[in-house]
């Protein structure tokens, strides 16, 4: 059976993870509220509203005004969690999540379920491909993206004491951890797996894809590549994308378009610092797709796990 089962059913059993971490920081932090927009079972908050409905707002089918909402709840001195889909949160909201949460400096969590191509059946209006690129840009926003449920709900106890927004990308992460996580720490990057030979840049669910790659290279070519695991796309954490690309030959990949992403942050890094390398950017192409599954959309555009190893062993 593999990591990450695609099987929305099948999935039903982890699909609240994040909603209960929240419900077990609710009993020790009593300004968290919980905010969506008509889609608490989807992105997996419903455990927090089912422990506590008077913390738990359902604005409707209406995200700028739930941007809005969240950010008069911070300025009340609540801490809001948002949830809805990636692009209707990043793209509908935009001005809102500018205006009104970045230029205040607001501690609102924004949780962007179904980021990348996760809801890839559902077509290009409901894939979140440009949502990093967007909050990325925003003054003073934060933008993480787990490899696992377990490290999503580690970003959630960290974020109590963040100051300021916060993105959190939530797309097809396994469920469980994929490799033993150290203490999370915003703007610092974790080394999933080491090697000197070559390195692959990855956050969400392209970590999972880049640790089997590098596991059949190993065993096929008998090279050792390193999997640096980028959750905190910013702040970057660009002396670790800087020790990575040492290495002589670096893909950086990720579930949201080639362009704007943790790509262009990573080459940003390691053209500052100096460092010569050969590099590659895997993700989505720069067009729109017609519907197909999620797996199907990675393999063609090779970012899963086998199109990663091709990638690295081509550059090899």
């Amino acid at each position: 059976m593999p990591l990450v089962d695609f099987n929305i059913a099948a999935r039903a059993k982890q699909i609240d993870a994040p909603g209960k971490k929240l419900a077990e920081l609710g009993e020790t932090h009593p300004n968290i509220v919980v905010v969506n927009a008509d889609l608490g079972v989807t992105n997996r908050s419903k455990a927090f509203y089912f422990k506590y409905p008077e913390r738990s707002f359902d604005v409707g089918i209406a995200e700028q005004n739930m941007v809005s909402f969240a950010s008069g709840l911070a300025h009340e001195g609540f801490m809001p969690f948002v949830f809805t889909m990636s692009p209707f949160l990043t793209m509908r909201s935009c001005e809102q999540v500018r205006t009104d949460i970045c230029y205040g400096e607001y501690p609102v969590r924004l949780v962007g379920n179904a980021a990348g191509y996760a809801s890839g059946v559902s077509g290009a209006t409901h894939c979140g491909l440009e949502d990093v690129a967007i909050m990325a840009s925003m003054g003073g926003m934060t933008v993480v993206e787990a490899a696992d449920q377990d490290q999503f709900c580690q970003i959630l106890e960290a974020s109590m004491d963040w100051k300021g927004p916060i993105y959190m990308r939530m797309g097809a992460e396994p469920e469980g951890s994929i490799y033993e996580h150290p203490d999370f720490e915003f703007g610092k990057a974790q080394v999933a797996r080491e090697g000197k030979d070559g390195a692959f840049i990855v956050s969400g669910i392209t970590v999972k894809f880049a640790l089997e790659a590098a596991a059949r290279i190993k065993e096929e070519l008998g090279a050792d590549i390193e999997v640096l695991n980028v959750h905190t796309v910013k702040p970057l954490d660009k002396e670790a994308v800087a020790a990575a690309a040492k290495t002589g030959k670096v893909i950086v990949a990720q579930d949201h378009s080639i362009v704007g992403g943790l790509g262009y942050y990573a080459a940003e890094a390691i053209a500052e610092a100096g460092v010569a390398c050969k590099f590659e950017i895997a993700g989505a192409p720069d067009k729109y797709v017609p519907l197909a599954t999620t797996p199907f959309l990675y393999e063609i555009n090779k970012y899963d796990a086998n199109g990663l190893f091709e990638r690295m062993k081509a550059m090899l």
